[in-house]
């Protein structure tokens, strides 16, 4: 049994969470490391603060500032950077304010929509009126008084623009931000005309667009299950619509897949990619199938009970970089009932909906995989079982224009009268159907309240957090119950310490309408009348039931249910009567024990004269006796194929030739730990081997650790037959040379992740390692030009013009390749191809050059009849 077999060993991974960016805070790199698939990952979430919803929604989300703020514009050189989800209303922040005209008539606002390409502004309202709409330009009301002079989807030097006093010009772009310039006029147009604004602009503003652009795994053909263009380290293949015409901008999952990603913005001198918003983790580093499903799920249609159908789970907002990540993600995730989790050291997101069925082909856990005391929790007292939702959700309609509202409450009869109040804002949601859902959704799982939490065994690890696991305990009645995995940590012993929560059915009556009602929850029923010794006691008190007897002889009536029947003398027993049959009864007695209680004969009539169940007892006690022979020496057979004693009597060895885990996975493991614990002091060294076999292939993997109260040096190397990784866990990372000599570190990681190489000597290096990518050859040879791209940004170019030039002329000379920026210097000098003294002619520069070329000509002396050349040797740099 699981109880009888321990064994002993430690697992160390590692978390971190990294600042990165402008106010972003970027989850680190969880190790990839898992023994019997034990993810460290795993073990770790919850300690680094990655399980933002594993126990779904036990705390209310709170709504960032961001949201309200984004409708109110104003002047604040410290705003943080915005992302924008979806439709919705865009942050409104003034970059900058320009008076201008007679009087200081007209005022220009420049407003940063977002720090991000979006893709589109749909409509702007001031107060509660439509000022403007993409469709049919400034309304009739501010006609004259306001415009929209400029609206920059990707702030870049080709869409620069200058204005007014010239303050705002090409160097002022708001690189790969969106932002739009308004117009406001504060003096009347005729006599007896009046502006809207002559008493001032208000800042009630909403300025209403299509936000950030999402990548869909579901879109990416390198993603398994995936088919498409899209890929997470390519923006520019990223879409709010995608190529196939299907609005993905609004989808829930995608919205925290982009947050988590996170959106850089190229460096237009350097060409480097700076993350601007979200949290900057890697794709490598994301389940990014888990997304695929997640996103599926949101957007699968849902009836409304007032009508019509609507995506499952939408979603729009503002969030801001000067907001807490985690309340950011606690919002999201909320709002399409979503959880993180980790599997095999990657961040998945799962979307709460009815995956019950699964559970149906699992074993699940029982008694014997539980190895400790256990807690059961079967129901939170009255004060802390909420049976009315309320909160908050946004109104997009032209009534409320983006304000946060109350959805329709959501309740239940409580059971002794009194309400219990329960708050749920869902602060990115715009569907008060999806409100009510959502709500409808929590509050019937804080009726199932109910957990259970002990020690497992190793088996346990097989499940995550969020798994649904059956679960068999007799100590409860449970008999395969329903649990969700709402906790895991490691035990001591390499126990896995999980927190277990009741499923049922009802939670999941959303999935496909917001009618259904909420339901109090089952009662949990204990039935005294099962109670084993009570139904060995009523099996006892049972009479005979003579209903099956025929009374067919009225002369001999069979007796009354229940009855007994005695023997008084005078009453026939068979061919005697009753008195003959006691005397004969006694004296056979006598005769028989007076035999019996002879020692020597003793034995041999017991075992002549017993039986079980029809058999002699000698034989049955022989079979007994072989049976139990036979089953020892089958459990030291296979105990056998599992371990041995080591040469020293006092431990076991695991035996190498492999354990099955189940019917297709084959798992060798050997575990070596040592341990020593002071009072202030805990150290550990644990060495791992393990090979494992499954239908995809073979996993190797080998791991030396050793762990210092929570300082953590070692290694981990991973083979699966294709991609092999050797991870160093250290702080420090020295080569000492064996002849003798100090130390010598050759590298090290700084805190934004870079690798930063100190006192290294190259032999031979690639040029192009030391340039950035500029989306071209770095080198270009030919017979007329050269083109060369240096370390840092630098364009050089030269070539040659040949022909006769026998007058002072203009002439054009174009670039054989064009400056991504500027060209900021060029020169040109005579050709011959001899020396002649009649070659009078030299070259000047015209104007400025251009990006794509420049323009030159010849000069003579005033009447210098020499005036001819062969060419022009040219050369031009810039950047």
């Amino acid at each position: 049994m699981a109880k009888a077999l321990k064994t002993v060993g430690m697992i160390v991974g590692a978390a971190a969470l990294i600042a990165t960016g402008v106010g972003a805070v970027a989850f680190g790199s969880i190790a990839a490391l898992s023994v019997a698939g034990i993810s460290t990952g795993a073990l770790f979430l919850a300690s680094s603060g990655l399980t933002l919803a594993a126990g779904l929604l036990q705390k209310g989300p709170s709504v960032p500032g961001s949201q309200a703020q984004r409708l109110i514009a104003s002047v604040d050189p410290r705003a943080f950077r915005k992302t924008v989800l979806g439709q919705t209303a865009m942050a409104t922040d003034i970059r900058y304010e320009e008076w201008s005209g007679k009087d200081q008539e007209y005022c220009d606002w420049i407003i940063c929509l977002a720090s991000h390409a979006i893709d589109g502004v749909e409509e702007i309202w001031i107060d509660q009126e439509l000022a403007w709409a993409a469709s049919r330009g400034v309304s009739a009301k501010f006609a004259g008084y306001f415009s929209v002079p400029n609206i920059i989807l990707e702030g870049s030097p080709a869409n620069a623009f200058t204005f007014g006093s010239g303050k705002w010009n090409g160097s002022t772009r708001l690189t790969g931000c969106a932002y739009l310039r308004l117009r406001f006029k504060t003096s009347p147009n005729g006599k007896k005309a009046t502006s809207p604004f002559a008493n001032g602009i208000s800042t009630r503003l909403t300025i209403i667009g299509r936000g950030a652009k999402l990548y869909d795994p579901r879109r990416d053909s390198t993603v398994p299950g995936g088919s498409g263009p899209m890929r997470w380290n390519d923006q520019s293949t990223w879409r709010y619509r995608a190529d196939d015409g299907v609005v993905i901008g609004e989808n829930l999952a995608l919205q925290i897949l982009r947050v988590v990603l996170g959106w850089r913005i190229r460096n237009p001198v350097t060409g480097e990619m700076r993350l601007a918003t979200g949290s900057g983790v890697p794709g490598r580093r994301i389940g990014l199938p888990s997304f695929q499903v997640a996103a599926n799920l949101c957007d699968e249609l849902v009836n409304r009970s007032a009508g019509g159908q609507e995506p499952r789970y939408h979603g729009a907002g503002v969030i801001s970089e000067g907001d807490d990540p985690k309340t950011v993600l606690d919002m999201l995730c909320a709002a399409c009932c979503g959880r993180f989790r980790d599997t095999n050291g990657k961040l998945e997101l799962a979307i709460a909906h009815n995956d019950l069925a699964a559970a149906a082909a699992d074993d699940g856990l029982n008694e014997d995989d539980v190895v400790g005391p256990f807690t059961w929790d079967p129901d939170p007292s009255l004060e802390a079982t909420p049976n009315v939702i309320r909160g908050r959700y946004v109104d997009a309609t032209a009534a409320s224009l983006y304000q946060l509202i109350d959805y329709p409450e959501v309740r239940i009869a409580s059971p002794d009268g009194q309400d219990r109040i329960a708050t749920l804002d869902l602060g990115v949601v715009e569907s008060p159907s999806q409100a009510q859902r959502v709500a409808s959704q929590v509050l019937q799982r804080k009726q199932y309240q109910r957990a259970f939490t002990a020690p497992f065994d190793m088996r346990a690890w097989k499940y995550g957090v969020g798994d649904v696991v059956p679960f068999t305990f007799a100590p409860l009645g449970f008999r395969r119950a329903l649990f969700r995995v709402a906790d895991q940590e490691q035990g001591q012993g390499s126990t896995c310490v999980m927190t277990l929560t009741v499923e049922h059915q009802a939670i999941y009556a959303w999935d496909a309408s917001d009618a259904a009602p909420v339901l109090a929850a089952d009662p949990i029923i204990y039935d005294k009348g099962n109670n084993p010794l009570i139904l060995a006691i009523g099996e006892a008190a049972e009479t005979a039931l003579w209903t099956a007897v025929e009374d067919n002889d009225p002369s001999r009536p069979r007796p009354q249910d229940g009855a007994t029947v005695g023997a008084p003398n005078g009453t026939p027993v068979g061919d005697r009567l009753a008195e003959e049959i006691n005397r004969l009864t006694v004296l056979n007695g006598s005769n028989f024990l007076g035999g019996v209680l002879r020692t020597d004969a003793l034995a041999a009539l017991v075992d002549v004269r017993t039986f079980i169940n029809g058999e002699a007892i000698g034989t049955v006690m022989t079979r007994v006796q072989e049976q139990v022979t036979d089953g020892f020496t089958s459990f030291a057979q296979d105990f056998s194929m599992l371990a041995a004693k080591n040469t020293a009597g006092n431990g076991l060895i695991l035996n190498a030739a492999g354990v099955y885990i189940d019917a297709d996975r084959l798992l060798t493991t050997v575990v070596e730990s040592l341990e020593q614990s002071s009072s202030e002091h805990d150290a550990s060294i644990t060495k791992i081997d393990e090979i494992l076999f499954d239908a995809s292939g073979a996993t190797l993997r080998s791991m030396n650790v050793l762990n210092l109260d929570g300082a953590i040096t070692g290694t981990v190397n991973t083979l699966t037959g294709e991609v092999g990784t050797y991870t160093i866990y250290a702080d420090v990372f020295q080569i000492v040379n064996p002849n003798g000599g100090q130390p010598f570190s050759p590298f090290s990681i700084a805190e934004d992740g870079t690798v930063e190489m100190i006192n290294v000597r190259v032999k031979t290096l690639a040029y192009e390692a030391l340039v950035p990518l500029f989306g071209g050859p770095f080198n270009e040879l030919t017979s007329t030009h050269t083109v060369q791209q240096l370390p840092g940004g630098l364009l050089r170019m030269t070539g040659k013009l040949r022909g006769s030039i026998s007058s002072e002329t203009q002439f054009n000379i174009v670039w054989p390749r064009p400056f991504p920026n500027a060209c900021v210097a060029r020169g040109a000098q005579v050709w011959n191809a001899t020396y002649r003294t009649t070659a009078d002619l030299w070259i000047e520069n015209i104007g400025e050059p251009t990006q794509t070329g420049a323009v030159f000509a010849t000069q003579a002396a005033r009447g210098d009849v020499n005036v001819n050349i062969g060419g022009v040797d040219w050369w031009a740099e810039g950047y």
